[in-house]
């Protein structure tokens, strides 16, 4: 099984980038974790949210569909998990023969519901809005939890 992460932007601060570099560093006990980062667009000055979104929907729709895989999509409309039904979730996906799992985590404004349309699953990682680096971050810690209660090692307890 391979993980790739798609996300918007660069993680520009420096203690998530640590925690990321840290977390993917575990998780490749477990499968190959590769990230990709894609060029983040920066909306003109008079235009709203929602008109930057469906501006940048075509090439960003076009990068998370490129690789093969389940696609799924950080999405604060997505699935409400605990870890325990996370790594359950997690766990039904390893199992499933696709060879990758292709995570989509978007930039600060978002991204247009194209993308939700093409996701084969839509997680949420908590009702709380984070900026998009600690939404990161916590993707990886929870893949990295996921990853312990699945293989019944200490650090979930």
């Amino acid at each position: 099984m391979q993980l790739l992460m798609l996300l918007v932007g660069k993680t520009r601060n420096s203690l998530c980038h640590q925690g990321i570099t840290e977390y993917q560093r575990r998780l490749k006990r477990y499968f190959a974790c590769d990230i990709k980062e894609l060029k983040e667009e920066k909306p003109g000055k008079r235009e709203a949210p929602p008109a930057f979104c469906r501006r940048q929907a075509p090439r960003l729709l076009s990068e998370f569909n490129k690789p093969s895989g389940l696609k799924l999509l950080l999405d604060e409309h997505g699935r409400n998990m605990n870890s325990r039904e996370f790594a359950a979730f997690l766990q039904q996906l390893l199992t499933s023969g696709q060879p990758r799992l292709v995570f989509f985590c978007g930039g600060p404004f978002g991204y247009d519901s194209s993308l939700r349309e093409a996701a084969d699953y839509r997680v949420s990682l908590s009702p709380l809005t984070f900026p998009h680096e600690i939404a990161r971050l916590l993707l990886f810690e929870q893949l990295y939890r996921a990853m312990t209660i699945i293989k019944n090692e200490p650090y979930h307890y």
